[in-house]
């Protein structure tokens, strides 16, 4: 909290505490606050490195304070430039590194970190507040300016706590979370209220707020590759660096491990020389296979020699942990996935306090179903327009859709494919991105004004790739819209509600990199995506690791929503409770609840997205 003006320390630091506590479980090793005339700062601590207590924040130092939240994993090799400098250093800690790197070398020091970072830096002489992020939005930081003031938090629920007056709804927002199930940045759902893009910073000084960007992947100077071959080549030796970087840690740590090759190809570089590193599965008891994630994920761990453990999760065990999950999240997010992703990471912070994951593969190289659909997309749209539109598409739009089994799973993504295939390619992406579109927003949303105009804004992003190579736009303008909104929202609200730190290896920005200078037949082909990682890791996994179809961390959402977990939709699509919000109109949900119990149509995603919504506005909704 900054007021250039000055801080009333008597209102200000029960604030400060309020926002420590809601904190806590993202850093329960320790709580801390610093302040001045014009700065608060405060800091709940997750130990990693240097455990020691001249290491925790916020941390003064070098002619500035820091508040800070990440890993720089390259703070070794940084600290002995610095040395070399003549800086002299009090703690083996990379917060001190972080600090000292900023005072000598000012924002040019960002493009020499190599981690995930957000943080806080107080220059008190200059009259100056730092706020920066990460390359790709891997940990969160919000900012309300108010006046003269300035608030700043890694939660926004802790943020609200830090203002006088947080309250309210942002509308616009809210129609997004029910395009996309979150809310993507810059935006959040409480007026007033930013996050601060991925790869920039913010000053904050008597001139006000100025925002530079600082890293666009646009803008790197990507490799240059003579053939495939040396593409490949590279890419191994740059991702099994990216791995031993992430090793670093003075506390326990592991990996997770699906059935998938993402999380497989991180323990395989991971167990190079190395024995006995811990892996974790979760896998859901009396599930169908579709859902079943353990088999694969052994086969794995016996091949590298890991020391596995198998996290059996029930169905009862996974509702009960609904309200935590909702609990952790300080704004509506509508990936159900967040659910097993919060039971892995409950399970494995009982072994370790840091754990390796794949998370980010599909979206650099190309993993998701939607990218072989834009293949596919090209061969459709030669068969005549009078076939497509008079016949394929009605008969395709009356079959059964479900996630209840292979077969039915593979007609609802038949469904989606031809829903979309005809339409350009900045289109499709929209449409396969989109959960509503405008006409359902338009019966949904009282005010129906302002509506989010998804396919202009993937169009601006696929233009910013500057590429020509059309899966590599693709790709790129889903690492700037749905990783930093969806995946990366997922994995840190949800680790970190267990003081859990996930590091992703395929998000180091040379890795990112590497695979953005490869044409897209390296990522995408007939036999499926990720091209490049079946070719340059063929030899380190069993032949069947990569011919396992894709599958998604994904729970029977529908079956529960008309089961166990009914009630909870009656109460999201209460009429009564929504025409009291006065926010949206009860006539959609109902209708979908009623075509999801009878079996006509799939509309789970649109009523987790109810039920998502109302658990935050009961939390958090008004003060």
């Amino acid at each position: 909290l900054v007021n250039l003006r000055g801080l009333d320390q008597s209102a200000v630091m029960p604030r400060i505490d309020a926002a420590k506590e809601r904190l806590a479980p993202r850093g329960p090793d320790a709580r801390h606050g610093w302040s001045d005339e014009r700065c608060a700062l405060a800091h709940t601590r997750l130990a990693i490195i240097d455990l020691s207590p001249e290491a925790e924040e916020p941390m003064a130092g070098h002619g500035a304070v820091i508040s800070y939240n990440g890993e720089i994993y390259n703070f070794q090799a940084l600290r002995r430039e610095l040395e070399a400098e003549g800086v002299r250093f009090s703690t083996r800690s990379d917060t001190e590194v972080l600090l000292a790197a900023w005072r000598a070398w000012g924002p040019a020091a960002l493009d020499r970190f190599v981690g995930m970072f957000a943080f806080a830096l107080w220059d008190a002489a200059a009259g100056e507040l730092i706020l920066a992020r990460d390359r790709f939005g891997k940990k969160p930081l919000l900012y309300a300016q108010d006046g003269g003031q300035l608030a700043f938090a890694s939660d926004l629920i802790a943020l609200d706590r830090l203002r006088p007056s947080a309250d309210g709804i942002d509308q616009y927002a809210l129609k997004f979370l029910f395009t996309l199930r979150y809310l993507p940045e810059p935006l959040s759902i409480r007026p007033g209220v930013v996050k601060l893009p991925p790869g920039h910073f913010l000053r904050f000084n008597a001139n006000g707020i100025d925002i530079q960007r600082w890293f666009a992947l646009s803008d790197q100077s990507l490799p240059s590759y003579q053939t495939d071959a040396d593409a490949l080549s590279d890419l191994r030796s740059r991702f099994d660096e990216a791995v031993t970087n992430r090793l670093i840690s003075d506390v326990p740590l592991g990996l997770f491990l699906s059935g998938g090759i993402d999380s497989a190809l991180v323990a395989a570089s991971a167990a190079r020389g190395r024995a006995g590193i811990q892996t974790f599965t979760v896998g859901f008891e009396g599930a169908a296979d579709y859902y079943e994630e353990r088999p694969a994920a052994r086969l794995v761990a016996d091949h590298l020699g890991t020391a596995h453990s198998e996290v059996p999760v029930s169905s009862a065990d996974a509702l009960d942990a609904i309200d935590s999950v909702f609990d952790s999240l300080d704004e509506p997010f509508a990936d159900s996935s967040a659910v097993p992703t919060y039971l892995l990471a409950r399970a494995t912070r009982q072994s370790v306090t840091v754990a390796l994951s794949g998370d980010g593969a599909d979206e650099v190289f190309g993993g998701y179903r939607k990218y072989q659909a834009e293949r596919f997309a090209n061969l459709y749209q030669i068969l005549p327009r009078f076939l497509r539109a008079g016949l394929i598409e009605p008969f395709v739009a009356a079959l059964p859709e479900s996630k209840t089994s292979p077969f039915f799973e593979r007609l609802r993504r038949l469904r989606r494919f031809v829903a979309h295939a005809g339409a350009t390619p900045t289109a499709r992406q929209a449409g396969l991105n989109r959960l509503l579109g405008p006409a359902d927003l338009g019966q949904l949303f009282v005010d129906a004004g302002d509506l989010p105009d998804l396919e202009c804004m993937i169009g601006k992003l696929r233009d910013a790739a500057n590429t020509t190579d059309p899966i590599n736009a693709m790709l790129a303008a889903d690492i700037a819209l749905g990783l930093p909104g969806d995946m990366l929202v997922k994995v840190d609200r949800m680790s970190m509600a267990n003081a859990l730190e996930v590091r992703c290896p395929f998000l180091d920005h040379r890795v990112v990199a590497c695979a953005a200078a490869m044409p897209g037949h390296l990522k995408l082909g007939r036999d499926g995506g990720k091209i490049a990682l079946r070719g340059a890791f063929a030899d380190r996994l069993p032949k069947g690791v990569f011919d396992r179809p894709k599958k998604g961390f994904e729970l029977p959402i529908a079956q529960w929503l008309t089961g166990p977990l009914s009630d909870r939709v009656r109460r999201a699509i209460d009429p009564v409770r929504l025409r009291k919000q006065g926010l949206l109109r009860p006539e959609l949900p109902a209708a979908w609840f009623d075509m999801l119990k009878t079996g006509r149509r799939d509309t789970s995603e649109s009523l987790w997205t109810m039920v998502a919504f109302q658990a935050w506005y009961e939390r958090f909704g008004t003060a």
